[in-house]
């Protein structure tokens, strides 16, 4: 029998350890202004994406999420790391199914994130 195919759900959707080697490598002040940085841009990123996809402008919803999938990698957000190469390989190809689906989907996990990083930020910080 087949193995069923991964989906998102599958995999962590953070790496805290990825936060461990950030504070490691500059410090309590450095993590928390990365964080900070990151929280101030996923929904900047996220709404120059969606208006690229509205003017069907793949060169910007590609930019886009290329830039978040960075940023998600390096603060070990992995799930918003994953949906974000997901739509950068659509807007890629020119695909426009599924990108407003991705966009919904890093929409919600923009929320899990700023909760998870606002505490890591708050534990730093106290």
């Amino acid at each position: 029998m087949d193995a069923e195919p991964a989906t998102h759900a599958d995999f962590p959707e953070t790496d805290p350890e990825a936060l461990e080697r950030l504070r490691r490598f500059g410090g309590n002040k450095l993590l928390g202004d990365m964080i900070t940085l990151f929280l101030a841009a996923v929904p900047q990123r996220l709404g120059a994406a969606r208006n690229g996809l509205a003017r069907a402008d793949w060169h910007v919803v590609e930019h886009e999420l290329h830039a978040l999938k960075s940023s998600a990698a390096q603060l070990g957000a992995l799930r918003m790391h994953r949906l974000s190469q997901e739509g950068e390989a659509l807007a890629k190809a020119g695909a426009t199914d599924g990108i407003g689906r991705v966009l919904d989907e890093l929409d919600a996990e923009e929320a899990r994130m700023r909760e998870w990083l606002g505490a890591a930020r708050a534990r730093e910080e106290g």
